[in-house]
């Protein structure tokens, strides 16, 4: 505990106050000094009692991006069982830099409140002790406790845009485009497994004798396929690569939310087809912690399933041979 502004002027104003009733002996400055004397002991008191039996709960509301406004549930929960705590300032010293202000916190309750917070690169942050704080009542006095609570946040990649970079990709007549056989659920022939194909449909005797996944063909859509490779193959091209990145995650995210079955490759890490927001944030959570590496080790399959689309970090790249067999090459420098 210690004394803020105000509070030190106060003390000086006391002090002066005490030599004044001693030198006078006046009984009114003897009782303006008793009432200033027990305005610092219920600061203390009060002040040490308002921190006292207090917990808290910290979550994430919403999935975090680069320069998006992130919003933390912050829940602070008093055990008392009869006073109230009042001014409670909550800080994270480490990791997240956020703050808040909880102005009331009932007897045996809690109270629930936003933290907000904008992050300027992905990646993992990791949050240590929260602290307490509260000059209540007088604002003479400050006290601070940590509550010892750790854990960490993931940033995703910034999601922008990508209509203006790819219109030959997003347009409604491509993103809409599938391919029929015939209509209904008519039985045209059995053929070999493909990405999106229900396990209901598979031909287990077929499969057994074949020694290959076969399914019924019914005629229905086939499953639009996207393959995204990212080029992070040293040497370091910090500015160029976040901007590959975020393409990359801007480019997952246009694709599943429009129903298409997404891959993901890089340098060390093959991501299968996918659907869904669940695979969506699979190759979020790759695309937050990805870095730039020395060799390509994950190897690319040797045919390019459905529209392939290669971003390169520069037209020097050593991934550049990989453009003949993808549908687009999107250069991160011209993004």
């Amino acid at each position: 505990m210690r004394p803020t502004k105000e509070g030190i002027r106060f003390l000086l104003a006391t002090l002066l106050i005490a030599v004044a009733a001693f030198n006078t002996g006046n009984n009114l400055i003897f009782l303006i000094l008793a009432m200033m004397l027990s305005m610092i002991l219920l600061s203390v008191v009060i002040l040490r009692y308002n921190l006292k039996s207090l917990t808290l709960a910290f979550s994430v509301a919403q999935p975090v991006f680069v320069k998006n406004r992130a919003v933390f549930k912050v829940s602070l929960s008093n055990k008392k069982k009869l006073m109230p705590s009042y001014s409670i300032h909550v800080t994270i010293p480490k990791g997240i830099a956020g703050q808040c202000v909880v102005p009331y916190v009932p007897p045996l309750s809690h109270t629930i409140t936003d933290m907000e917070s904008t992050f300027t690169k992905r990646g993992i942050y990791r949050y240590g002790d929260f602290t307490f704080e509260s000059t209540f009542p007088f604002s003479l006095f400050r006290k601070n406790i940590k509550a010892h609570l750790g854990g960490e946040v993931i940033v995703y990649p910034e999601i922008k845009e990508i209509d203006e970079l790819i219109p030959e990709l997003t347009k409604t007549d491509y993103t809409a485009h599938t391919t029929r056989h015939a209509p209904g659920d008519e039985f045209l022939t059995i053929r070999e497994f493909r990405y999106g194909d229900s396990v209901r449909r598979i031909q287990w005797k077929t499969s057994a004798k074949t020694g290959k996944l076969m399914v019924k063909d019914t005629g229905t859509d086939e499953p639009r396929l996207l393959t995204i490779i990212l080029d992070n193959i040293k040497p370091l091209h910090a500015e160029s690569f976040e901007k590959a990145v975020s393409f990359a995650a801007s480019l997952a995210d246009r694709f599943i939310r429009l129903g298409f079955f997404v891959r993901l490759i890089t340098c060390k890490k093959l991501i299968p087809f996918g659907s869904g927001l669940e695979h969506l944030f699979k190759i979020l959570d790759a695309l937050a912690v990805i870095d730039e590496d020395d060799t390509w080790e994950c190897p690319m399959m040797d045919e390019m399933h459905g529209t392939g689309v290669l971003i390169l970090k520069s037209d020097e790249s050593a991934l550049k041979k990989a453009a003949p067999a993808c549908s687009m090459v999107v250069y991160a420098p011209d993004l």
